[in-house]
């Protein structure tokens, strides 16, 4: 970003534009002398300012060259995006700075250049997250970050004023949906080959003073495929990800075979070219499902590692993990999902992040689904728990907050539990010698035609009842229109419908394979983490937070009650046919009841509602009140 309050819009242009004073692109022996490599973005950066360095090569794809950014000199600044095309980084201490980027094009031939500048004395007090490339077609985000003082700590009170203005590159329109000024979304536009738009913002801080700032996008060309099974069935423009572990004996598929725009139904991977886990090893080590994991970004897969080292004490999830060929971490994804096309599971990386650095770099577009339902007289919430308490503390977007890996077991945890029900219900260990070499997705297809996964037979054998809850669901998460009928439901009503009926929550109505992942997740998060699930039926008012909702009906546990149980135990017989579901059923609590005529935050103690809830809005409390949203049921998703 370039913070320009300060200097004319001429010279902010300028420096956008060219490339360091005085230094000079090296290309290596067998370069093209007609390609420059040129450095653009913010060339004369400030104290505390986001800064962008961009390096493009004339007649070239940035999106197909191998990219690497380093520091020699200068206080030492995050590294979490210096293996693209854009190298974004906050100053946090005056001085002297260079650095240089290396430049491998598809056909190998090496690029260097080098940046050196001094830091300006203005201070920045606006910082837009986050300067990035991306393909064209893509979904971007950007984001303001709390006001803070000079010293970079966040200050009472928010931005007033705020105006986002494009001054450069193909026009784009932003998402008129989108009413929260701190964000801004659109998509990226169709381009011939490198191109850089600017964005300035403008905002008024708690103190009263105006400041601006700039934030840049690289939208990089890419080559057109017809046919493309992400573009086509997911819609989806795939970022750019590389294997983890670029030593894998899969290093040279794998990408191809899971995120890729190339990916069409005429080339589908064979399983003897990218198999699940569990085809060539029954107990897996995390250097085998690391030798799996595709990233956006390193710091992704180094978190994941972290986790499974330090978070899976069970061994849960290197047993769950050799249903999937991969793992793609990437930061457009949103939401998760796994996909029987490819045989992997794609993990929303807000679930990893440990740093604000790591945060700034995950788009933040909405979960497409959360405007479905919304003519609807009722919602049904849910939440995880322990102890009374919310299980996962709530981090405002805008702070500047860290995490350990320990924080994440609410959320990943529940979120891998999930996916990793939908895998295995696919593809159940006792299934992976049966498995031949055609691809993942033909094999799929033979196991559902003939009925035989773990949702397909809990169907036959224990089916949910409620025709009601069945049509609603497509009206929350498959986005149909309410008819008259539906929008004229009462709280009472749905209450009559769900309560009686046998599903774990409402998700569950969506798809037969929800109804399994759904009663999976909360009963591994219970036994092995003593988290619960709630889930409630409440009203809906205008402003619906969790101290203005009202609970009609509510349970925690609900994987325990009756009716439900019996199909918890059949998922769990057959989803993991080598976990000892009888004891993991002897360790579920009993179901609660959550006492009606409450708020949704009252029921979290359902034995005292009246008792004082503790906060829950992270490890560190910032100088200013944060509302905790309500969760959606609708946080994952299969494909």
């Amino acid at each position: 970003m370039n913070n320009c309050y300060k200097v004319g819009a001429l010279t902010c242009l300028l420096s956008l534009l060219v490339g360091c004073g005085g230094s000079s692109s090296k290309s290596q022996p067998g370069s093209s002398s007609s390609s420059v490599l040129k450095i653009s973005g913010d060339l004369a950066p400030s104290v505390n300012q986001s800064v962008a360095l961009i390096a493009t090569l004339e007649h070239d794809m940035s999106e197909l060259a191998s990219i690497k950014w380093t520091q020699s000199s200068g206080a030492s600044v995050d590294l979490s995006s210096a293996h693209t095309a854009v190298f974004a980084f906050d100053l946090v201490v005056a001085g002297d700075y260079s650095f240089s980027v290396d430049y491998t094009t598809k056909a190998g031939t090496r690029y260097n250049e080098t940046i050196d500048f001094t830091t300006q004395s203005q201070l920045n007090q606006l910082r837009v997250r986050r300067d990035h490339s991306v393909r064209e077609g893509n979904k971007v985000s950007f984001k303001l970050s709390a006001p803070t003082d000079e010293s970079g700590n966040v200050v009472a009170g928010e931005y007033g004023k705020m105006t986002w203005q494009q001054t450069a590159g193909p026009t784009v329109t932003f998402n008129s949906l989108n009413t929260n000024l701190m964000t801004q979304l659109f998509t990226a536009p169709k381009v011939t080959g490198d191109t850089i738009l600017t964005f300035t913002v403008s905002a008024t801080h708690p103190n009263g003073e105006v400041f601006t700032d700039q934030v840049h996008l690289l939208v990089q060309d890419t080559v057109a495929v017809e046919d493309s099974l992400f573009e086509k069935y997911q819609d989806i423009i795939t970022a750019k990800v590389w294997p983890y572990n670029p030593n894998s004996k899969y290093a040279n598929a794998i990408v191809d075979c899971v995120y890729s725009n190339s990916f069409t139904f005429a080339n589908r991977c064979a399983t003897a070219k990218l198999p699940l886990i569990g085809q060539q090893t029954l107990t897996p080590t995390i250097d085998d499902v690391m030798d799996r994991v595709v990233v956006s970004h390193p710091w992704m897969g180094d978190n994941f590692k972290q986790f499974l080292l330090n978070e899976d004490m069970s061994g849960d999830f290197l047993l769950l993990l050799r249903s999937v060929n991969a793992i793609v971490l990437s930061y457009d994804i949103r939401p998760s999902f796994y996909w029987s096309a490819t045989g992997a599971i794609y993990l929303d990386p807000d679930n990893l992040w440990l740093t604000p650095a790591q945060r700034d770099v995950i788009d933040v577009a909405p979960d497409y689904r959360s405007a479905f339902g919304l003519d609807l007289q009722y919602l049904m919430r849910w939440r995880y728990v322990k102890h009374t308490e919310y299980a996962s503390s709530f981090y405002a977007p805008d702070l500047r907050i860290d995490r350990t890996t320990s924080d994440l077991i609410p959320e990943l945890g529940s979120l891998l539990y999930h996916e990793l029900a939908h895998s295995n219900d696919a593809f159940p260990s006792n299934t992976f010698n049966d498995i031949s070499t055609l691809s993942l997705y033909d094999e799929y297809a033979k196991r559902s035609a003939a009925k035989a996964t773990v949702s397909e037979r809990l169907l036959a054998n224990l089916p949910k009842n409620s025709a009601e809850m069945a049509a609603l669901a497509l009206v929350n998460f498959h986005g149909d229109a309410a008819n008259q009928t539906q929008k004229n439901y009462s709280p009472g009503d749905i209450t009559s419908f769900f309560s009686n009926d046998v599903a774990a929550m409402e998700y569950g109505y969506s798809s037969i394979r929800e109804d399994t992942a759904t009663l999976f997740d909360a009963t591994m998060m219970s036994v092995r983490f003593g988290i619960q699930r709630d889930v409630a039926v409440t009203d809906s008012p205008e402003n619906a937070t969790s101290e203005t909702i009202i609970v009609d009906w509510g349970q925690r546990g609900r994987v325990n009650a009756p009716g439900v149980a019996v199909r918890t135990r059949f998922v769990l017989n057959n989803l993991t046919p080598d976990f000892n579901s009888a004891e993991i059923m002897a360790l579920l609590p009993a179901t609660q009841m959550l006492p009606p005529g409450f708020n949704w935050k009252q029921v979290l103690n359902p034995d005292n509602p009246t008792a004082s809830v503790k906060s829950s809005i992270g490890t560190k409390i910032p100088q200013r009140m944060v509302t905790r949203p309500l969760a959606l049921d609708l946080k994952v998703n299969h494909r």
